[in-house]
């Protein structure tokens, strides 16, 4: 295993293998959101100006107050809530991070959610950043730590990974794979067993389903060694033959019987 690479095992018994995410790829990625943020600053004080000469020259009063307000959530909102708001909506990514293949998980390999999002990111704030917004505190948390975290991260129980272009691909590659796969499924003749899916338990259910969804993200052989850790005792605990089915055939047909099981009960 190389120094950065970070190795979870899942309850289901599959582990994946993510690559973190160095202080270089994140400066890169805060670099290119921080940009973005100032062009939003930028635009939020041309408005404000606006509005305040419009306030003057209308003789309004309470424009420029208002204004003041909303310019100061604004400024807000655009410098922490960026982060909250892109991480909590694309799955752990900003801008900066989907342009460096960057993004942000759990520890346990899961995606992120709002609460571990605005956590990291309140801690940003107040820590990381410090002193005077130098990021000087989190970089020297990354520097130190064995899996390139900052103290937001501690805190959050996150950590920042990188993607690699054959595992990171679109949400239409995505659903195009996800439906070839199930016609192949629907058309594929089923397997010479019939397996009563009621004698599996909620745990052995999960780490097919889990398995059969995560499989391509495995390199052989470790994909046909955990097919096989797998299948072997769902196979002995439901009595059915397995002689000349590969390991992945048996659960995807175990996986097909139960869900046309669980239509009718």
């Amino acid at each position: 295993m190389l120094d950065d690479e970070l190795v979870i095992e899942t309850p289901e018994r599959v582990e994946l293998h993510y690559v973190l995410a160095n202080v270089g790829n994140r400066f890169l990625a805060a670099a290119i959101d921080h940009l973005i943020q100032a062009v939003l600053l930028m635009g939020v004080f041309l408005v404000l100006t606006a509005v305040d000469a419009f306030g003057q020259v209308g003789e309004m009063v309470s424009a420029g107050s208002w204004a003041l307000g909303l310019g100061v959530f604004a400024v807000f909102f655009i410098y922490w809530g960026y982060f909250v708001l892109f991480e909590t909506l694309w799955n752990g990514q900003t801008p900066g991070k989907r342009l460096m293949r960057l993004r942000v998980v759990r520890e346990d390999g899961r995606p992120v959610r709002f609460f571990e999002v605005f956590v990291r990111n309140l801690i940003r704030l107040l820590i990381d950043m410090q002193p005077a917004l130098s990021y000087a505190i989190g970089v020297v948390s990354i520097i130190f730590s064995a899996r390139s975290k900052r103290v937001g991260d501690f805190v959050a129980g996150t950590v920042v990974v990188k993607e690699r272009a054959t595992e990171a691909p679109s949400l239409s590659e995505i659903m195009n794979i996800s439906e070839i796969e199930q016609r192949r499924l629907e058309r594929a003749t089923a397997a010479p067993f019939n397996a009563d899916t009621r004698l599996l338990n909620e745990q052995d259910l999960r780490a097919v389903e889990t398995f059969l969804k995560r499989r391509y993200e495995l390199r052989d052989p470790n994909r046909q060694m955990l097919a096989m850790r797998i299948a072997q005792p769902i196979a002995t605990k439901l009595g059915i033959a397995t002689a000349g089915l590969s390991p992945e055939t048996i659960l995807e047909e175990i996986e097909r019987q139960h869900n046309a099981r669980s239509k009718y009960f």
